[in-house]
């Protein structure tokens, strides 16, 4: 996206911010000297450490640990200095590769590891450190190259520049729109903090303010995002994985096993968030390309789904005549994601009724997937009574070695 406006600009923040604070790498890409490490750097003001590398300073072994001999025969590998700062930290960090396409292919293949494990050398980072390059496009850039497939499909993918509006109004007040960061979010029923952290292209006149967020479940919001991701892969196959025939597309985002997974994880938290639509959308092309983005969010506007705790509390109250299978396949993919997180014995019999139910009415096929999940080990709780209806599944679930105990007539 072209960011024209103060609106464009305050989105690609709040995607950024949305990035940081999920722990996933994201790559910003811009001309150069359009503010975009100083807007990184800014969250200095709101109490994060960033550690700024020019990656096409340093050697692979700064990214991958000097080899070093051990007292006992071994060798080891020494983390640099600059993973060792970030891990003694006390609080979060960022971890800014600046300059990242002057990388030549060798240190950018170095780098692969600590994107991916955290893990710099021998030196495993906190789970306070989070990934940021920048990059200017291979035709503006000193010396660049192209991203590789492997390193690209590591990042989130957003496009960046500076509008005459945001640069003008901030140069004569001093003041620059704030980069939201939020406090860990790997926890359930979460309240977040939204630390203001000034964006100064200037280095100077930067002020620092609180915003409370109050969020639902981040967890469950992932969880509805992550069965809307494989009910559209179920129907649309082809997508989970489509590498670009050009270079340039192969250095950008595109959709891997590992981008949809990526994609869950920063939609669900930018749902929970309540995030502006075209934040989402973003997130969604930074991480899948834009026409594979669109077509996702296209389908997931149409699904008009469930509440899986309501069809849970009440199954036969439901009724699954004249759905769609793919609908159906996700709403029961809802049901199994509810399951997972809370499978008291009656829940997980209603699911499995459930099931029974939407194959009476549309057929077996799309509830198969999520009757084999239910009657797996580890998810089916001691005490769960199986319903007779269950049978209608027999074959399915012996073919698969997984035909429960003969249900109760």
């Amino acid at each position: 996206m072209t960011i024209r406006t103060r609106t464009d600009y305050e989105h690609a923040l709040t995607a950024l911010g949305v990035c940081v604070s999920a722990r996933i790498p994201v790559l910003l890409w811009g001309n150069p000297g359009e503010g975009k490490t100083a807007v990184v750097e800014s969250a200095r003001e709101g109490g994060w450490h960033v550690e700024t590398l020019i990656v096409s300073h340093y050697e692979p072994s700064d990214f991958a640990g000097l080899p070093v001999l051990t007292g006992d025969g071994g060798v080891s590998l020494a983390p640099p200095q600059w993973a060792k700062r970030l891990a003694a930290h006390e609080g979060p960090a960022i971890a800014f590769f600046d300059e990242f396409s002057t990388a030549s292919p060798a240190l950018q293949a170095a780098a692969l590891h600590p994107l991916t494990h955290y893990e710099v050398g021998s030196l495993q980072l906190p789970e306070t450190v989070s990934f940021v390059a920048a990059a200017n496009p291979a035709d503006v850039a000193a010396a660049g190259w192209e991203l590789a497939s492997p390193t690209a499909s590591r990042f989130v993918h957003l496009d960046w520049g500076m509008p005459l509006e945001v640069y003008a109004e901030s140069m004569v007040t001093g003041v620059w729109p704030a980069m939201p960061v939020f406090d860990r979010v790997s926890t359930d029923e979460v309240s977040t903090t939204l630390a203001g952290a000034r964006c100064s292209t200037t280095g100077g006149g930067s002020t620092t303010g609180e915003d409370e967020v109050s969020t639902s479940s981040t967890t469950e919001a992932t969880t509805r995002e992550r069965v809307l991701v494989a009910g559209f892969l179920r129907t649309r196959e082809s997508q989970l994985s489509v590498i670009p025939k050009d270079a340039a597309g192969r250095g950008r985002a595109f959709p891997t096993p590992r981008t949809w997974e990526y994609a869950a994880r920063l939609l669900g938290l930018a749902r929970a968030l309540g995030t502006h639509a075209t934040v989402r959308r973003l997130l969604a092309a930074g991480c899948l390309g834009d026409a594979v983005a669109h077509e996702y969010l296209a389908w997931v506007a149409a699904q008009d789904l469930v509440d899986p705790e309501a069809l849970l509390a009440d199954p036969a109250a439901y009724d699954f005549a004249g759905m769609r299978a793919d609908r159906v396949h996700v709403s029961l993919q809802a049901v199994l994601g509810a399951v997972a997180r809370d499978n008291a014995p009656q829940r997980w019999t209603n699911a499995v009724l459930l099931c029974a139910r939407a194959a009476e009415a549309v057929g077996v096929d799309p509830a198969v997937p999520v009757v084999r999940a239910l009657v797996r080990d580890g998810l089916r709780p001691a005490g769960a009574a199986v319903p007779p209806q269950i049978a209608v599944f027999a074959p399915a679930l012996a073919l698969a070695g997984l035909l429960p105990d003969r249900p109760a007539a």
